[in-house]
């Protein structure tokens, strides 16, 4: 006769909070594969979609925790993390030993080792820090890659459920370690979109169509998933957004906090995060390619300053 924990037990049913961009693609590909059973977002009105197909709207995260086995987050920062997490009516109040969270937000490693510890010595729950790499776009084709952090019997449990909207899912370490490896993301993603930035303005200067540039170097060094998904997005008049700038700096950040704790200089990803925190001032955070648009000057029509 063997002893399950619940812990070890398969998922039965599954919650989803954060309804943004990026996790409305992914609830939406839970509920087509009948695996989603609730939902909750911080701000009303977005889970209509998946009501209609089924999906109860939970009135609260603790409601949420207390129907369902697994809480999959998807929220916007750390602060987003802890007060869905610990403030009123937060995934702590209905949380147990049987209870896990699957995090998918990008925060920082420190951030993740504190509030899963803080929700474990509270309530016995388990937690699993996996920030998602892809995009919207990947959601929907079923192709994220996740970067998971913590225990392997929880991965285990959990990782059935991620199929639906992730094709490459990986336990990279205990907990923080996913965390950590998508900021390793996102540092080769600032440095090389700045790349592709340059490459599409100095193709333009050259008289080469920007458009074709993918066409173009598509086998050779330089070809990339990055080229032909984001390097489109920067030629002129394009104003379709891959996600948010200041989410993707937000990253940085944390990616150079834990830099110099470690000692460890990253000189490249400080100019990055300065070059995008500029575009702040010239741009909308949703539109891919304005992130650039100070890098083209002013209009041609705008006129030249006086020489004095």
């Amino acid at each position: 006769m063997t002893s399950e924990t619940p812990a070890s037990r398969t998922a039965a049913s599954v919650g989803f909070i954060g309804l943004g961009i990026l996790g409305t693609a992914i609830a939406q590909r839970l509920a087509a594969s009948k695996r989603l059973d609730t939902v909750w977002n911080r701000t009303p009105g977005r889970s209509s979609g998946l009501t209609a197909e089924g999906v109860r709207e939970a009135a609260d995260p603790a409601a949420l925790m207390g129907e369902t086995t697994v809480t999959i987050l998807c929220v916007s920062d750390a602060n987003a993390v802890r007060e869905v997490t610990f403030g009123p009516g937060g995934l702590a109040e209905g949380a147990g030993p049987d209870k896990i969270v699957v995090d998918h937000s990008s925060i920082s490693p420190d951030s993740t080792r504190d509030i899963a510890a803080r929700l474990a010595a509270e309530t016995g729950a388990h937690w699993i820090d996996a920030p998602v790499s892809g995009g919207p776009q990947g959601a929907a084709a079923g192709a994220l890659t996740v970067l998971a952090g913590g225990s392997r019997d929880d991965f285990e449990r959990v990782e059935p459920l991620l199929a639906p909207y992730a094709g490459r899912r990986s336990l990279v370490g205990p907990t923080g370690a996913g965390q950590a490896a998508k900021l390793c993301n996102q540092v080769i993603v600032a440095a090389t979109s700045w790349g592709l930035a340059e490459a599409t303005l100095l193709a333009t200067a050259a008289g080469i169509d920007p458009a074709r540039l993918p066409e173009y170097l598509e086998g050779g060094f330089a070809d990339s998933p990055l080229l032909h998904v984001f390097q489109p997005l920067l030629t002129p008049g394009n104003i379709a957004s891959f996600g948010s700038r200041d989410h993707l700096l937000k990253d940085l950040d944390a990616a150079l906090e834990l830099a110099r704790g470690a000692n460890c200089p990253m000189p490249a990803t400080a100019h990055a995060a300065e070059l995008l925190r500029t575009a702040r001032q010239w741009s909308p955070p949703l539109r891919t390619g304005g992130i650039f648009d100070f890098l083209n000057g002013p209009p041609p029509d705008a006129g030249r300053p006086d020489d004095d």
